[in-house]
């Protein structure tokens, strides 16, 4: 197995090597796009779960391009629809271009990313049930940002009903850069559903996370702006947690209509008072915990497991 910096490495040299067709127009946006200094979380999955299954890196490499391509496409039309400016740091593809260019070119991002998985140097049966791995993979995030939109347009939205929308959203796309890079290696049924248990708990644990960095995060190590989830009314653990909890003092911020700096610092003062951070935190813990007892039942090499386990540590930060 490899570090993670070393699959980083790997990923980001296909990405600079890439090549693209013409009109430079369609596909200047991807390149910008790809270009971004992305964690590359999902492919780096993908490489290590090739190599556990004893596929070398190399042969994973487009499987694991077309998992990445996947996710900067959704990020892509995720800014258009969460009138998001900036990304990583920069503006986002709507803003430097418009908003007809980036769906265009969202839209090739999908179809390059489908051909990555066709052309990649395994057998027929391998190919397709990447293929099939990454169009459910690809329908559930969609159910799971159709549910995250159907959100916004409710003023209550259960934990349980949260956690279901991450899980889509966040954690199969995780679960499937795992299983995408298994089945290279023809997994068993049970380690790829390891992988998929993996993934799942992983995403909801990382998704729970980004929410807490959203309200008490770095603005310039997340390169957005702190408190968008609050301003933009987005439900996330910490905020749907307060309305359960707090609901008067919080109907009462939501009544009093107030600048941006102003509603996050009373929102978080809701938070802060409730102990809410802590509480996420523990929540952190526990999917992870989840995440890594089913990659232990996965049938790995002792290598292989501490990669995973190393790597859902990393994710949030903590030492182990």
């Amino acid at each position: 197995m490899k570090t993670i910096r070393e699959y980083s490495a790997i990923i980001n040299e296909a990405i600079a090597s890439r090549q693209y067709g013409e009109p430079a127009s369609l596909y200047d946006p991807i390149r910008y796009t790809m270009e971004g200094q992305g964690k590359r979380l999902r492919p780096v999955l993908t490489l290590a779960a090739a190599e556990a299954m004893n596929v070398a890196a190399a042969d994973a490499v487009l499987p694991a391009l077309g998992v990445e391509l996947y996710h900067n496409f959704t990020l892509l039309h995720d800014d258009i629809m969460d009138n998001s400016p900036t990304r990583r740091g920069r503006l986002a593809v709507w803003k430097k271009w418009d908003t007809a260019q980036a769906i265009l070119s969202g839209d090739t991002m999908l179809s390059e990313a489908s051909g990555c998985i066709i052309d990649s140097p395994f057998g027929p049966s391998q190919r397709i049930n990447m293929l099939r791995c990454f169009n459910e993979t690809a329908l559930i995030v969609d159910r799971g940002q159709q549910y995250d939109m159907d959100f916004e347009r409710r003023s209550e939205v259960a934990l349980d009903e949260y956690i279901t929308m991450i899980e889509y959203k966040t954690g199969a796309l995780l679960a499937g850069a795992c299983m995408i890079g298994a089945m290279t290696g023809d997994a068993s049924i049970d380690t790829v559903e390891a992988f998929r248990q993996y993934g799942l708990n992983l995403g909801i644990a990382f998704q729970i996370q980004d929410d807490i960095l959203d309200v008490y995060g770095d603005e310039a190590t997340l390169g957005k702006p702190i408190g968008g989830d609050i301003v933009n009314d987005k439900h996330t653990w910490l905020l749907i947690s307060a309305m359960e909890k707090a609901p008067v003092a919080m109907a009462d911020i939501f009544a009093r209509n107030l600048p941006a700096d102003e509603k996050i610092a009373a929102v978080r003062e809701v938070y802060d008072s409730l102990g809410l951070r802590a509480l996420a935190e523990q929540e952190v813990e526990r999917y992870m915990s989840k995440a890594i007892e089913a990659i232990a039942a996965a049938g790995l090499s002792a290598d292989a497991a501490a990669f995973f386990t190393d790597f859902a540590n990393s994710l949030i930060g903590r030492k182990k």
